[in-house]
């Protein structure tokens, strides 16, 4: 009996296992796709990664020296032209360097105008009569000098009067030609050479002028090139270092995009100049940009720009490949696309 009864459980917990298993097999839910996957569009075709670029590259606008952002000419987006100003910084200290370089001009200047009107004309009369003086005194000792030789001749003077008043003669002839000498110099004017001195400390005050005026302009950043802003990192008030990696703007032409892809170097045998090329843009939706090769650069590189694909080598060089994005299309510079080149024999 009770060998019956065991036949019979295992008998119902055999069917009831059955059953069991029979309806919990169901269909999992298929989980769609983030996206199409890339697929070379190429038999024989090269994969790279590409970065959007402009086609004057993404340009770093740093300031020349470090100093405040006084104002900020240009927004984001905006279209400027070369020589356009961008943003300006703090020049309170070269204007007033500028304000003591002006006030130097105006003393040279002054200089100048002195030495070239020299001599003044009320200079001339005192030194006029100081001759006419001179040329008394010398005629009266002279006079003097003659009648004690002709009285010491007569034994009516003494050899020591008459020379004293050739002493005094001698002196009185030396003062004169002294002051003839001196109304000589002031009539000839200025020397040629105190001309050039007076007119080298003018052109030495008029370059340092303009040395701080070029100094103030160069304040004011200008856009290098016909572009569009596509980045600005610095506000009004904000210290802007002169440091190319935190650049105060990113400036680019956005009138033709380039792609720059980077090609693994065991792909290279396959690489051939003015092959077909295609970008795909990494989406939802699989969008193929047609390309066309501008320029091989022929410089192998450390790879650093990587795809994140676990198949992805990164021991590895790549070289630059720039392409033409044709036609209109959603790109944004900075944006990562995947390239796909046809391949030649290799």
């Amino acid at each position: 009996m009770i060998k019956w009864i065991t036949f019979i459980l295992a008998a119902a917990g055999l069917s009831i296992g059955i059953y069991t298993a029979a309806t919990a097999q169901h269909e999992a839910p298929k989980v769609p796709l983030a996206g199409e996957p890339s697929v070379n569009p190429y038999k024989q075709g090269i994969a790279a990664t590409g970065q959007v670029e402009a086609a004057t590259r993404n340009v770093n606008i740093a300031a020349p020296e470090g100093a405040l952002v006084v104002r900020v000419l240009a927004e984001v987006g905006q279209r400027v032209k070369a020589g356009d100003p961008l943003f300006e910084l703090d020049a309170r200290t070269l204007q007033a360097e500028l304000i003591r370089a002006r006030g130097a001009r105006q003393s040279a200047e002054a200089t100048l105008r002195k030495v070239e009107l020299q001599p003044r004309a009320e200079e001339l009369p005192p030194l006029e009569a100081e001759v006419l003086a001179m040329e008394s005194e010398v005629a009266d000792w002279q006079d003097q000098y003659e009648k004690y030789g002709q009285a010491r001749a007569l034994d009516a003077a003494g050899q020591y009067e008459q020379a004293r008043r050739k002493f005094a003669l001698d002196g009185a002839k030396a003062r004169l030609a002294g002051a003839r000498g001196r109304l000589s110099l002031l009539k000839a004017g200025a020397w040629s050479a105190e001309v050039d001195v007076a007119r080298a400390g003018l052109a030495a005050a008029e370059a340092d002028i303009r040395a701080l005026e070029l100094l103030i302009e160069r304040r004011t950043v200008r856009a290098p090139f016909d572009g569009t802003v596509l980045k600005r990192n610095v506000e009004p008030g904000q210290f802007a270092p002169a440091d190319p990696s935190g650049a105060a703007m990113v400036l680019g032409d956005l009138s033709t995009l380039h792609v720059r892809a980077r090609v693994d170097e065991e792909d290279l045998p396959l690489l051939r100049m003015g092959a077909p090329a295609q970008a795909r843009v990494r989406g939802q939706k699989a969008i193929l940009v047609p390309l066309t090769m501008i320029r091989i650069e022929p410089l192998a590189q450390p790879k650093v720009q990587l795809s994140g694909a676990t198949t992805e080598r990164v021991d590895t060089r790549v070289l630059e490949v720039v392409f033409r994005v044709e036609g209109a299309a959603a790109l944004y510079p900075g944006q990562l696309v995947d390239v796909f080149i046809e391949g030649g024999e290799g």
